[in-house]
């Protein structure tokens, strides 16, 4: 992803299906402010458009949400994100949050939805460079706000952290919000992490093609599968607790990464390529 799906090819394709990568960015927009256009990203609802860069200065100070007294909380407003996910070290994490669906101007927050913290007043004044808002008075209000990508602490195992925040104001006695939405904020596998997955990948591409492995009728070939995870999970190749097996394939899971191993070739393979050996990327 920015990406791991470096760390698919390695985790494996033993058959033919391999897991999802830990994260992808799905926003890697070029973008630029326009006076008479409204910066566009993508809502909690998960619209794909153009997202603005996020690279200029920021707005890092937070501070404890002061007691507002409310009767009534209503989820009317929409907050979108110019990213949902970020790679540490691929590009910064400096984020835009634009807060919509307000009819007349108020004190717009972005809340911290896991502290309840205020992260910053969301502002309607088309100074896109420091708030990330390009039209004035239009009620969709802005904030720039970047997110820590400091804390990975171990080098040899990829860190992640999400972060959870809504958009709010207060109108007499009924807050007014937006949905939770998320960020990711991710570190891209380590060489260790692509060692253990090649190392677990191979060993069980060789037993595979066997002969004996081959002979083996289907029942045979999964204890066989599941005997070497076992062993590959006692050395640490393979995620504790991983593995499952049933009467057509064995999954398993390599630094988070699933993987599935089917026990016989699939219907569309039975005339063409059914040798293991061949069906082992």
């Amino acid at each position: 992803m920015n990406i791991k799906t470096l760390a698919l090819l390695s985790a494996l394709t033993i058959t033919l299906f391999s897991g999802c990568s830990k994260g992808e960015n799905e926003s890697n927009g070029d973008n630029t402010s326009s006076e008479d256009s409204k910066v566009t990203v993508s809502d909690t609802q998960g619209s794909a458009e153009e997202k603005p860069e996020s690279t200029i200065e920021t707005q890092e100070e937070s501070s404890k949400a002061t007691e507002e007294i409310f009767t009534e909380s209503v989820e009317d407003l929409y907050l979108a994100v110019d990213k949902r996910e970020i790679e540490i070290g691929a590009e910064d994490s400096v984020v835009i949050f634009v807060a919509r669906d307000i009819i007349e101007p108020q004190k717009v927050q972005l809340i911290d939805a896991d502290t309840g913290e205020v992260i910053g007043e969301m502002l309607d004044d088309a100074e896109f460079e420091k708030s990330g808002d390009d039209i004035s008075g239009d009620c969709w209000y802005s904030l720039r706000y970047k997110l820590d990508d400091t804390f990975p602490t171990d080098p040899d195992v990829s860190e992640d952290r999400k972060y959870r925040f809504y958009a709010r104001y207060i109108d007499g006695d009924t807050e007014h919000r937006s949905a939770v939405t998320e960020i990711t904020v991710y570190e891209n596998f380590t060489d260790k992490e692509l060692d253990k997955m090649e190392e677990a990948s191979n060993r069980i591409k060789d037993m595979m093609v066997t002969e004996e492995y081959k002979n083996l009728d289907t029942a045979g070939k999964k204890d066989k599968l599941v005997e070497l995870l076992h062993e590959l999970e006692d050395e640490g190749l393979v995620d504790k607790d991983s593995i499952y097996a049933n009467d057509e394939n064995v999954t398993y899971s390599c630094c988070d990464i699933p993987s599935i191993i089917m026990l016989e070739p699939m219907p569309w393979e039975k005339y063409g390529n059914s040798d293991p050996e061949q069906s082992i990327n």
